[in-house]
């Protein structure tokens, strides 16, 4: 209790005050309020974690709304869920009513009912996550261990609570796979041959494609998601996606480079952050064996059905719609005016992407000269220049800018100054020719 007690005092003075309110607030209301889930496993654990999970025996929107009179901070609520959200500068708090679920069909979105703590710990997904920190005055920082959660969190042990967990809700399938990578843990026997029955039962088609999206993509940001992925492999396959992805060992072979191609892209230290879950997931996507029209209307399916944000989807269809343009440039033979109009269309994830699939020396080096040399390069000369020269249609100005930019690539140039200079001369040379 004392060193669950130092972890709360360890947390940040916002979040302090929030739990310190809850508890005056519930004590007013008669209510009860408890820290729950992946933050009490993580206190136990010593990982940091920031996100405050509480539940309240009593209505947890009245309490939320309490609250957010007193700090003066804005608040949501899901009155369907029974739950409300406090907004504090950089956190958010997630209360919830103390709650038990029934399914109205396997895989569907529960409907909830007001229920006791112990009854709304039994309804979580796993024991390690199924325990809870006292908030209340009288037994303040007391952990409630109802499932024997502590003892799995020692022996390393993923373990669901109930046998149709993973029917209830087949996602759990996917958070199973990313707790036991994340902490290096095991599943417990019982709870592995449940899910692999599950998979053989098709529960995985249960799932709305969106939620599938989620928890791939809450996977593919863990860190090295390489062993999430191969695990996912073991036993589910990638079917969920398509029935006609398989990834084998060539795909592996590219997950493994797309690690070290992001590595690599990593010691440019002024280009922009990566979206490295999506990197990841072009690796997954190349399991496909298909034609190339075949491959594109599969692409295309994937990123509707899953609901892909447009970014998201932007970055998978030129990935694969490009791929035969970027091949073309093991011809250029380090033609950077080449490199330039191939690469600078493209998204950063895209190219990272090639840099690991192309294993041709010329390809590669110039994926390396455009990120060290071309990836910034701008013009100074802007179409309002060319304004002033009063010598070139408005309807030119994107041609003559073009041109200027591949003379500036070819020659060098570093001023404005010499960016004008080599336009007028463009100009003169245009005027005798034509």
């Amino acid at each position: 209790m004392k060193s669950l007690r130092r972890k709360l005092k360890s947390l940040p003075p916002p979040l302090k005050e929030v739990i310190s309110l809850s508890s005056q607030v519930a004590e007013s209301f008669n209510y009860r309020v408890y820290l729950v889930g992946g933050i009490v496993r993580d206190f136990i654990l010593g990982r940091e974690n920031f996100d405050l999970d509480i539940v309240v025996e009593g209505d947890a929107i009245k309490l939320v709304k309490r609250l957010a009179h007193i700090m003066r901070v804005k608040f949501c609520r899901h009155i369907f869920f029974g739950t409300a959200t406090l907004y504090l500068g950089d956190f958010k708090i997630d209360f919830a009513t103390a709650r038990k679920e029934y399914y109205p069909r396997k895989g569907a979105l529960p409907r909830v009912f007001p229920s006791t703590l112990k009854e709304d710990l039994f309804r979580r997904d796993f024991t390690i996550n199924a325990m809870a920190i006292s908030l209340n005055r009288d037994d303040y920082g007391k952990l409630i261990d109802y499932y024997h959660g502590l003892d799995d969190l020692k022996k390393g042990l993923i373990r669901i609570l109930y046998k149709e967990s993973f029917l209830d809700d087949p996602t759990r399938i996917f958070r199973a796979i990313r707790f036991e990578r994340r902490f290096s843990f095991f599943m417990e026997k019982n709870t592995l041959l449940l899910l692999k029955e599950a998979v053989r039962e098709g529960v995985l088609s249960w799932i709305d494609e969106h939620r599938l999206r989620n928890e791939l993509f809450l996977i593919l940001k863990e860190a090295n998601p390489y062993r999430y992925i191969k695990r996912i492999n073991t036993l589910l396959g990638f079917k969920f996606i398509d029935v006609d992805l398989e990834l084998k060992r060539e795909d592996f072979l590219l997950l493994r480079r797309l690690e070290r191609s992001i590595e690599f892209y990593h010691q440019f230290s002024s280009l922009p952050k990566l979206n490295i879950p999506i990197i990841y997931l072009l690796g997954i996507l190349g399991g496909f064996r298909c034609s190339y029209l075949k491959l594109l209307l599969k692409l295309s399916a994937f990123c509707n059905n899953f609901g892909l944000r447009k970014e998201e989807r932007k970055i998978v269809m030129e990935t694969f719609e490009y791929i035969k343009k970027v091949k073309k440039l093991e011809e250029a033979k380090y033609d950077k005016i080449k490199i330039y109009d191939t690469l600078k269309p493209l998204s950063m994830e895209s190219i990272v992407f090639y840099y690991a699939y192309f294993k041709d020396k010329v390809i590669r080096r110039s994926i390396r000269i455009f990120w060290g040399e071309l990836v910034s390069l701008r013009l100074f000369v802007q179409g309002r220049d060319l304004k002033k020269l009063g010598v070139i249609p408005p309807y030119k100005f994107g041609e003559y800018l073009k041109r200027l930019l591949h003379r500036k690539i070819k020659l060098g140039l570093k001023t404005k100054e010499e960016e004008l200079k080599e336009i007028k001369r463009m100009i003169r040379i245009d005027k005798i020719h034509n």
